[in-house]
């Protein structure tokens, strides 16, 4: 009984080392080198009876250790004493190692709920931008600044981005103040524009208690106000955001300054309409600064006019335009570098009046 077991274990050690040996097994990719690896004829090769059943292997990296192990050696091996047995070992496990990442190459292994084998794409970007911040994100930190006086209008980040893409195309209008207020929050609201017309009747004159019967420090969160609590919050919203983007530059006069937090930190900028800039010979100039939390552009256009500039990193950027039509709007697009969200767009109206 004992020989027979001595036998077995003989005989899986021997399959099982040469198991270890064997060629790693060619995976899709390296079938066009086939032909160039496979070994010549035997009569090219000048094979005998005697080296007849000689076995040649290729290996990526030679190593002297290949010739001290297993029955492909090359030269005698030389008798081992108990200090070498730890480098042997080594050597085992490295040619184990090398045949079971051959295994799994050739054949990878499945999901549970694979049958067969499926290449997924990534679902994250391969190169991070730095600071990344989601678009929607961008500009709408300043939601923590837009207040009806020193209240702030309990309104939600998603309305405030919702409410953000019409005030920006509504302040280059010459609409009337009431009819830009319903324009930019009509979508929110639609088939109700009677109501939204009367509630922005109470906005611009202050009566904010109106339909709704509450202060503006009596109204709730926005999801859990009423319809017409939400019509109110989103008109007060639209009005700060429409005169946040809205500088009116009378001319000769100190700069108009506005801030807005942006995802990046806050971005300050000033804009100032002199009759004589100091040049030869003296000519008008709508001058608009601006101080980058990180780097970005500026670009100040009406008309034919244009002015830009730009820098990668944060600090400061001035754009002029000279001859400026007094009473007519210029745009002011910022922009942030690596960023593909919409630019923040400004309205720079220079006026004569003092």
């Amino acid at each position: 009984m004992n020989n027979e077991t001595n036998r077995d274990a003989e005989a899986f050690e021997r399959h099982f080392l040469d198991w270890i040996l064997q060629a790693p097994i060619p995976n899709a990719s390296s079938e066009e080198q086939e032909n160039v690896n496979d070994p010549l004829p035997s009569e090219e090769w000048g094979e005998t009876e005697e080296n007849s059943g000689v076995e040649y292997w290729e290996w990526d990296e030679p190593d002297p250790l290949d010739y001290q192990v297993g029955s492909q050696s090359i030269s005698p091996a030389q008798p081992l004493t108990i200090g070498e047995i730890p480098t042997v070992q080594d050597r085992f496990q490295t040619l184990l190692k090398e045949r079971l990442r051959s295994e799994i190459e050739a054949n990878p292994p499945l999901f549970p709920w694979e049958t067969e084998l499926k290449s997924y794409e990534h679902d994250y970007p391969d190169d991070a931008v730095p600071q990344w911040v989601p678009p929607l994100h961008l500009w709408t930190p300043q939601l923590q600044n837009i207040r009806w006086g020193r209240l702030p209008i309990p309104i939600a980040q998603g309305v405030f981005a919702q409410l953000l893409e019409p005030c920006q195309q509504l302040v280059m209008s010459s609409l009337r103040e009431g009819s830009k207020l319903v324009r930019a929050v009509d979508s929110l609201f639609p088939g109700q524009s009677e109501e939204l017309n009367q509630l922005a009747g109470f906005v611009l004159r202050g009566a904010t208690r109106g339909i709704t019967g509450l202060e503006v420090e009596d109204l709730p969160n926005y999801s859990e106000a009423t319809i017409d609590q939400q019509m109110l919050m989103s008109l007060l919203a639209a009005r700060e955001i429409i005169e946040s983007l809205t500088l009116n530059c009378p001319v000769n006069q100190p700069p108009i300054s506005r801030e807005w937090l942006t995802a990046l930190g806050t971005l300050t900028l000033s804009a100032q309409y002199l009759s004589n800039r100091n040049t030869e010979p003296p000519r008008p100039c709508l001058r608009v600064e601006c101080e980058f939390p990180g780097g970005g552009s500026l670009e100040l256009k009406g008309g034919d006019a244009e002015a830009t500039a730009q820098r990668p990193n944060s600090g400061h950027l001035s754009v002029e335009l000279f001859d400026p039509q007094p009473d007519k709007t210029y745009a002011l697009e910022v922009k942030f570098q690596n960023f593909d969200t919409r630019p923040l767009m400004f309205a720079i109206r220079p006026t004569l009046a003092g």
